[in-house]
């Protein structure tokens, strides 16, 4: 999914930015909450993280119009200390409610060294990335992960054990001068779309890869879902007045100086990649080595000078979302 596309049409992000704004604000919703979901999808599309960016926007729309989300909720503070937040999301998508945890919790460890930020009764975060990335440019490290109660399927209809769920997840470590380390992604050892006899035969090829997956799933469901409130009956009336806002979220701050001095710990980033890229072998199949964040840096130095390559079909679904909902399209005119 997040291998450059085939066939595609370069458009630059602030024509991204502007029609996922447009039919957003379209389908309902807010334009603070626009312009920020907006903003974060095509933060996606510029590092090449194809299926967290505008790709969503059409699926987004259509939950917000089908009564799926609340369009507009009453995001409030439900409990605040010197080192945690805890917000109620009121039915919402996950981007906003877990944003404002993550800003509030930036400011705490600012303050205090560590802070904790969660969201509950909200709809789904996006990327883990977008709330540890935040983190980052503020001089921290990060852990976000979005759980469910008391199950996290996700597309494992068949329930098979290798395939427990897949909560996302992130750390991240900004760096001096190179790319930040930054593993964004999820708990599972296959992707959602990996199903079928080939992928089943891995599980007594290397069952330790997928116990493994099954045990970061549990613990990430019970950090985003059980651990910030899924299972309170306030969460529960959210469910059920919002089918689609049946999760929670956490990010965990730390100031990136907590311990050691801020330019060891940034160097040392920078060391571990260099490292990595000079020393170590490649993956069979590949002809580089990259820590997690090294090439997603590379994309975005990429596509803000030359636009961002969105594949064909993924370019027609934008284009039939905005006709939808009758949205001018930047590219056209």
């Amino acid at each position: 999914m997040n291998r450059p596309p085939d066939e595609f049409q370069y458009i630059p992000v602030e024509q991204l930015r502007a029609l996922s704004t447009s039919c957003l604000k379209a389908a309902g919703m807010p334009e603070v909450h626009a312009q920020q979901l907006a903003h974060l999808l095509s933060n996606s599309d510029l590092r090449g993280v194809r299926s967290h960016g505008t790709r969503a926007l059409y699926g987004y729309c259509r939950t917000i119009r089908e009564g799926g989300v609340n369009p507009n909720p009453d995001i409030t503070i439900v409990k605040e200390t010197d080192t945690a937040v805890f917000i109620d999301g009121d039915g919402g998508l996950g981007y906003a409610p877990t944003m404002l945890a993550t800003e509030m919790a930036i400011e705490k460890a600012k303050e205090k060294g560590i802070a904790v930020g969660a969201a509950r009764g909200i709809g789904h975060y996006g990327s883990a990335g977008h709330y540890v990335r935040r983190a980052m440019e503020e001089g921290c490290t990060a852990y976000s992960v979005q759980g469910a109660y008391p199950q996290y399927y996700s597309s494992n209809e068949g329930k098979r054990a290798a395939n427990y769920g897949n909560p996302p997840l992130c750390f991240g470590f900004p760096g001096h001068e190179g790319a930040p380390v930054i593993l964004d992604g999820a708990t599972c050892i296959l992707a959602d779309y990996q199903r079928g006899e080939e992928f089943e035969a891995l599980e007594s090829q290397i069952p330790a890869a997928f116990f493994k997956s099954m045990g970061y799933t549990a613990i990430g469901t019970l950090l985003g879902g059980a651990f910030v409130g899924q299972a309170d009956p306030r969460a529960e009336e959210i469910a059920e007045q919002w089918p689609r806002a049946r999760l929670g979220g956490l990010i965990v701050v730390m100031d990136l100086g907590l311990f050691a001095p801020v330019d060891q710990v940034r160097r040392g980033v920078d060391e571990l990649s260099h490292l990595a890229a000079k020393e170590m072998i490649p993956v069979a199949g590949y002809n580089e080595t990259t820590l997690p964040g090294g090439i997603e840096h590379r994309c975005e130095n990429e596509y803000r000078q030359s636009g961002v390559p969105v594949g064909k079909e993924e370019l027609k679904r934008l284009e039939d979302c905005a006709d939808e909902l009758d949205v001018p399209i930047p590219w056209r005119s």
